[in-house]
């Protein structure tokens, strides 16, 4: 992970002059996660084809976005970038250094778990470029997002579950 990216990001997001939490809460049909969030994952099935046993059941760090002006052929309205260390879930293709990058769909745009889409849900991809795809499916609450997440890759599915909520830097996250 790129710290000083990541830095350079959520510095970003904090000096667009918008409140904090303003975006989430008034933008039409709850879609804008734009802005800093303190996320928590909890593994709750391992891969099956591990290489490794995973370190640790819960992790927490920070994940943000910003809108997405340019939107390509995945559709996402915001595109962003995470501090989360998934390898101490057994996550991490064979050490694939890639970018930690997020991407944020509408429902309608999702490909995995359509029977759970309903208006108030969202879609993140991390590593959407990676060997293993990381889905997280949630739905929005009044204090941010709760849902699970999915990993596939050559080594079987994981998953578990995961939560968002906006960024407090005098809250520990974990």
């Amino acid at each position: 992970m790129n710290s000083r990216a990541l830095l350079v990001f959520l510095a970003a997001i904090g000096c667009s002059g918008a409140p904090r939490g303003t975006r989430f809460a008034d933008a039409p049909s709850g879609q804008s996660l734009v802005g800093a969030w303190d996320a928590r994952l909890s593994l709750t099935r391992p891969y099956s084809l591990g290489v490794s046993t995973p370190t640790s059941r819960r992790i927490c760090g920070t994940i943000g976005f910003v809108d997405n002006h340019r939107p390509g052929q995945d559709d996402a309205t915001a595109v962003g970038v995470y501090d989360l260390d998934l390898a101490r879930l057994g996550l991490g293709w064979m050490g694939e250094d890639a970018f930690p990058a997020a991407l944020l769909s509408l429902p309608a745009n999702s490909d995995v778990g359509a029977n759970r889409i309903r208006d108030d849900s969202i879609t993140i991809v991390l590593n959407p470029g990676s060997s293993e795809r990381i889905v997280l499916l949630g739905r929005r609450e009044a204090m941010g997002v709760d849902g699970e997440w999915f990993a596939r890759s050559a080594r079987g599915t994981a998953s578990g579950s995961f939560s968002l909520r906006p960024h407090d830097s005098a809250r520990r996250s974990c």
